[in-house]
């Protein structure tokens, strides 16, 4: 069985993934995506905020509306 690894993690600020491995291991890249009210907004009406993430990828943002209790790696 393969170990499942964390996707999501709050940080108090941005890091080097090319030098340190916290908290999903090893990276290759990385950015900084900053959410305004208005994103904040789209999101509690329902609407996800879609992130074009290094012209390669695209990621969906939602609002999760329950509470849930986030592991820690």
């Amino acid at each position: 069985m393969i170990a499942h690894t964390p996707v999501l993690a709050i940080v108090d600020e941005s890091y080097d993934v090319e030098e340190t491995t916290q908290p999903f291991g090893k990276r290759w890249g990385g950015e900084v995506m900053t959410l305004t009210k208005e994103h904040l907004a789209a999101l509690q009406e329902g609407k996800l905020v879609a992130v074009d993430v290094m012209a390669e990828y695209v990621v969906f943002l939602r609002l999760q509306t329950e509470s849930v209790k986030l592991k820690t790696p």
